[in-house]
């Protein structure tokens, strides 16, 4: 009975102690947002807020710094959201360096010879028929009525195959070659390779399989390329598409196909020729940028990935599907070779219509591009001295023969490099100068408004806890 009084008296003073904290608790979690968000500006780094949410400073100076830190953090949003636009713009820029080497893989050389059917070797009547078919450009023959009997004929009776006969038909590589040297050592028509082109029957130089067995060459100058004297064959000639007489050339990387008819360069007979090289490397960008390059090779060919290549192409396949059947020129694929008469009506007329339409290809250009730049120079051919060595007439040397000297003019190549021109380094660099500059801020402050704003939305919407006493109160 002794105790009682006093165990009463530590329960109240127990519960006095309990209803305290839970006052100082709900007073600390129920202060208005005002005074809260007022202590925030005295502690943040964000600079001038300090100045807006300070009680004791003049209403009127609040609300000039109000309007400055607005101001500020609107300049700030805006010049991030410039700089977002501007990333997201993918844009590009191009550095140009010239790199010195101590040797260069020499291009391929392919030659054509204008003429494609050399005479002698066609009847009267089928040269005659030449003449009617190719005597007005091809892409008007729609409307002439032309009897292509007697071409056809000379096709269904020959023993091989049609690309064997148009390659007997050819001018062949020995006759033409009458002289070869390579870095002034000798070389022959042994060191070209025979190929079906767009042009029709063609020879390259230094195209191996093996790309360990391209030449190269390690000093600049006509003596240290490709020298050919070449024979035109000039009294050969029969009708056909070309209107003009000499060699076309192009030059290009290992392994690509050469289209000689739109890009080729001409070599005149009667000349001599001199071709100064200089190579050019572009490295492109692939999507989402602007230049969208590819590194994807063709499947259904064995050449490598060119956008000429894929124009060209891109052409084939158009009038393959208007016509049903392929130009012996063009690469073998599953259709059959056109009869005479299909190319003269179909092929040239589809031709004509594809350049008519503009038809664009998707031909995206490659990662990495190789091109050979060429300056020509001529000098007349021959002189008096040499002509004295030939058995000819200066009219039948001058109608025949010329000489072509091919050559580096430096051993450097000039490498166009594409690069991002806006990066996510210049993003941040960017976006940090403007925060600095403009608020005095740094990304510690982003992470302070994130604290503040996420517990104040804890603090609103979510019931705070009553603290439990130590003991039990039914004690």
């Amino acid at each position: 009975m002794n105790g009682q009084p006093s165990i009463i008296f530590e329960n109240k003073n127990r519960i006095s102690s309990e209803d305290s904290m839970e006052a100082s608790f709900q007073a600390k979690h129920e202060r208005p947002f005002r005074e809260v968000f007022n202590e925030f500006g005295d502690t943040t780094t964000f600079h001038g807020l300090r100045y807006v949410t300070n009680n004791s400073n003049h209403y009127f100076r609040r609300l000039i710094w109000t309007v400055v830190v607005l101001a500020m953090t609107t300049w700030l949003i805006v010049n991030i959201i410039d700089a977002l636009i501007i990333m997201n713009k993918h844009e590009q820029t191009s550095t140009i360096s010239i790199n010195y080497v101590t040797d260069m893989k020499f291009p391929a050389v392919t030659l054509c010879n204008y003429n494609q059917f050399r005479n002698g070797l066609l009847s009267e009547e089928a040269i005659a028929t030449l003449g009617l078919v190719y005597s007005t450009s091809p892409t008007r023959l729609i409307n002439r009525d032309v009897d292509l009997t007697p071409l056809q004929d000379e096709f269904d009776n020959y023993n091989g195959g049609t690309i064997d006969f148009i390659k007997n038909l050819s001018h062949q590589i020995e006759d033409m070659v009458e002289d070869c040297s390579w870095r002034s050592r000798p070389c022959s028509h042994l060191n070209f390779t025979q190929h079906v082109l767009d042009h029709g029957v063609c020879y390259t130089f230094n195209n191996p399989v093996d790309e360990d067995d391209i030449l190269t060459v390690k000093n600049p100058g006509s003596r240290n390329g490709l020298y050919l004297r070449l024979n035109i064959q000039h009294d050969l000639y029969t009708f056909g598409e070309n209107t003009g007489a000499g060699i076309k050339v192009a030059l290009h990387p290992q392994g690509t196909l050469p289209i000689i008819k739109e890009l080729a360069f001409s070599l005149a007979p009667g000349f001599e020729t001199l071709v100064a090289v200089r190579e050019k490397v572009i490295n492109s960008l692939p999507t989402p940028f602007r230049d969208n390059c590819t590194n994807t090779n063709f499947t259904d060919y064995p050449f490598k990935y060119s956008v000429p290549a894929c124009n060209f192409l891109c052409k084939v396949r158009y009038v393959i599907e208007q016509c049903g059947c392929r130009d012996y020129r063009w690469p073998a694929g599953p259709e059959p070779i056109c009869s005479v008469e299909d190319q003269v009506y179909c092929i040239y007329k589809n031709e004509g219509e594809f350049y008519e339409r503009g038809i664009s290809c998707d031909c995206p250009i490659c990662c990495t591009t190789r091109q050979y730049d060429s300056q020509t120079s001529q000098a007349y051919w021959p002189n008096a001295n040499l002509l004295a060595t030939y058995n000819l007439s200066e009219q039948e040397v001058r109608r025949n023969y010329l000489d072509v000297y091919i050559f580096f003019e430096e051993i450097m190549y000039t490498m166009v490099t594409q690069s991002e021109a806006y990066t996510l380094a210049n993003l941040q660099g960017d976006v940090g100068g403007y925060m600095g500059l403009l608020c005095g801020m740094s990304l510690i402050t982003l992470f302070e408004w994130a604290d503040f704003v996420l517990l104040s939305l804890l603090k609103r919407f979510r019931e705070p806890r009553r603290p439990m006493s130590s003991e039990n109160p039914a004690l």
